[in-house]
């Protein structure tokens, strides 16, 4: 019996070569995705005589299945049950067998070279054990799964792996997550919701309710328009915190608690005479469901072309500000009394927290804590909390001993 190791595009090579040279092939694999193996096999559909695609986890392209769907031989497993996870393609050659077994599945990351990936290559006569044993168990799989069919699989499958699809996107990255610094406080990732819903209530600086009632009349004040330039002056000024100190407030609720922005001029011009621009910004931040990073890179770029030629870019601050106003549920103020406070319990220096990688250090380890992942609670109390909660982080960490400037 021959042995070859089998990596990368050789795999790739050597089971498209095998597909067109064999009189009947087997199949069986956890997952499948569009490749040129998929492609090969298709192409010599008289030859399949078996294939089982397992689906678990979501991973298989239902695209993939609708491929294989009209021809008889191909059969899936649901994504259920106990996990089908090999990765077996055996020949019948026109003089005996040959097998590609190891780690590729039937998808693009390890039949186009983005997975690290390695097989084997068996070639040998029908006697051989190997195959007897292969032949076996792929005629078992087969006899397990079910026909790749519309009604009775595939519509259900295609509609639970849209919802999956961005969790397994999610997975694909890791993000290096930090300790806090040391003498920091505690980090939110150490937070529990019963802690940080009992030091939310304790705040020492403001009160819980005119925290509340500023997050959800910013709220309301988002849906009632259909964007923040379309808000009177008087209202934007309260979303963006830039009240003058002596200056009536929008429904006499105290707007500065969540940081004050009237010192920052170019800011409050645009705020009060051109708001255009952060308009826009804001328009890339949804008002329901998740927020993704590529949502935040969009504002973070309108945002900065609002202040292009100003003395005064808008930072981390004044961006921060508007973010959390908008999604209080998302993203967190950064003023000068809480940012020191912040940024330390995240593990990273204050002077290096900006606008490009706050979503990184704050609003990822932010979104991998306890309290934030908690479900939703019935009390009505606790429910409010829970929908303003990433800006109420402000209650724990504000300290006015640790003022610095805000334009960072």
């Amino acid at each position: 019996m021959k042995v070859r190791m089998l990596t990368d595009g050789q795999a790739t090579r050597t089971v498209v070569r095998l597909v067109r040279e064999c009189i009947r092939f087997d199949v069986a694999v956890a997952w499948a995705g569009p490749n040129t193996a998929v492609d090969a096999m298709l192409e010599s559909h008289p030859k399949l005589r078996r294939v089982v695609i397992g689906t678990h986890m979501y991973q298989t392209d239902p695209e993939v299945l609708r491929r294989f769907m009209p021809h008889k031989g191909a059969r899936c497993l649901p994504p259920d049950g106990r996990l089908f996870h090999p990765k077996v393609y055996l020949f019948e050659m026109p003089k005996g067998f040959a097998t590609v077994v190891g780690s590729h599945n039937l998808t693009g990351g390890a039949f186009g070279g983005k997975n690290v990936e390695v097989s084997v290559l068996l070639e040998g006569g029908a006697e051989d054990a190997v195959f007897v044993d292969l032949v076996s168990f792929v005629e078992s799989s087969w006899g397990s799964a079910e026909a790749i069919d519309d009604d009775a699989f595939l519509f259900a499958y295609e509609a639970q792996y849209r919802i999956n699809k961005a969790k397994r996107s999610a997975l694909n990255r890791f993000h290096r997550l930090k300790k806090p610094r040391a003498g920091a406080k505690t980090s939110p990732m150490d937070i529990s919701w019963a802690t940080f819903i009992a030091d939310v209530k304790n705040d020492g600086h403001h009160n819980l309710q005119g925290r509340l009632a500023i997050l959800e009349r910013a709220s309301a004040l988002f849906k009632e328009h259909d964007s923040f330039e379309a808000m009177s002056q008087y209202e934007r000024k309260a979303i963006a915190g830039t009240y003058g100190g002596k200056e009536p407030q929008l429904d006499d609720l105290n707007w500065p608690w969540f940081g004050t922005m009237f010192g920052q001029g170019d800011f409050k011009n645009l705020v009060n005479e051109s708001p255009g621009l952060l308009s826009k910004a804001l328009q890339n931040i949804p008002l329901d469901g998740d927020v993704s990073e590529a949502q935040f890179d969009a504002f973070v770029r309108d945002f900065d072309l609002a202040f292009e030629g100003k003395a005064h870019k808008g930072g981390i601050a004044t961006a921060s500000r508007l973010l959390a106003m908008k999604r209080p549920d998302v993203f967190v103020g950064l003023n000068n009394a809480n940012r020191v406070g912040i940024s330390e319990a995240f593990g990273t220096a204050p002077t290096t927290l900006n606008l490009s990688n706050y979503w990184e250090r704050v609003v990822v380890p932010m979104q991998n804590s306890p309290w934030w992942l908690h479900p939703r609670p019935r009390e009505p109390l606790a429910g409010r909390i829970w929908d303003n909660r990433a800006a109420l982080m402000d209650s724990i960490y504000y300290d006015p001993s640790t003022k610095r400037t805000a334009t960072g």
